[in-house]
């Protein structure tokens, strides 16, 4: 319960002087350096004006390369997908999934965040808990950012700039890999997870609230220490290594063939960077000088 919980925290949504979301990655053979962007899946386009040095990071790059390669992203194709495998089959609908009593309880919450648009959890019982809990915590996480517009996000703000400079686009996982890590999980587990996420509501705006202010005020930080939160599961090695720890690790392999072929502005989101097992300092364990961007 708590591993779903944490991750859609995080996901909507890691040593020197940690308030810094840009960084500068050189040495270990590199002709230039990279550079590696936090982002935050939530935080509007106009957050880049408050990145010092991204221009200059965009301008002194081969490559952009994101979580997910921005356009396959938008394509109908990869949109028609990603629907099919939010809806849950007829027979594990939420209201087979629940209680009566625990079905009334994600209810009332889920009622405080759309009742005011008209939708209701009868409308969107066919789809997967876990795709119920993504959005109601996007809802929650949006209103702690100013000039939030769906439409204009920073991370595929970041992308389009350097490709509007002339540097394509590159994706370290596939969308395929992302709908698995979200949507395939055990569907009672997605239920309870969905049901914990409900009963602590309000525990989980403060740290929406938390995650929000800690990413706007560039404090890795501080993210880092509400991410690996114990009420929020964030003590669990294993939950830890499956979504964030794994995927590091993952993505250092696929960096260190990238960097020194074509330098590279990497942008992911900011969990992944700060801790032991982060980006950072999995960078600097291969040998890489991995500093902030002044």
């Amino acid at each position: 319960m708590k591993r779903l919980s944490l991750f859609l925290v995080v996901a909507i949504v890691a040593i020197a002087s940690q308030a810094q979301l840009l960084w500068k990655v050189s040495g270990n053979g590199l002709g230039r350096p990279s550079y590696i962007m936090g982002t935050h899946h939530m935080a509007p386009a106009s957050m880049i004006d408050n990145i010092k040095g991204l221009d200059e990071a965009i301008a002194g790059c081969d490559i952009v390369v994101g979580e997910i390669e921005k356009d396959s992203l938008t394509s109908p194709e990869v949109q028609a997908r990603m629907a099919q495998y939010m809806i849950a089959p007829a027979d594990s609908t939420l209201d087979k999934l629940l209680t009566p009593e625990e079905y009334a309880i994600v209810e009332k919450v889920f009622d405080k965040y759309f009742g005011t648009m008209g939708v209701k959890l009868s409308q969107m019982k066919t789809l997967k808990p876990s795709a119920i809990s993504t959005q109601m915590q996007a809802i929650q996480a949006i209103k702690h950012f100013p000039n939030f517009n769906a439409n204009d996000l920073i991370d595929v703000a970041v992308q389009t700039r350097a490709n509007d400079a002339g540097r394509p686009s590159l994706g370290l996982e596939s969308v395929q890999e992302q709908i698995d890590l979200l949507f395939n999980g055990p569907l009672t587990e997605q239920a309870q997870g969905l049901l914990e996420v409900c009963k602590q509501d309000e525990f989980f705006q403060v740290q929406s609230v938390a995650l929000a202010e800690a990413y706007m005020s560039q404090d890795l930080d501080k993210l880092f220490t509400v991410m690996t939160d114990a009420t929020m599961g964030g003590d669990s090695e294993e939950m830890m290594d499956m979504l964030i720890y794994s995927r590091n690790r993952d993505w250092v392999e696929k960096l260190k063939v990238i960097m020194p072929e074509r330098a590279a502005l990497v942008c992911v989101g900011a969990g992944h960077l700060p801790g032991e097992q982060g980006l950072l300092q999995l960078l600097r364990n291969v040998g890489y000088t991995v500093e902030p961007v002044q």
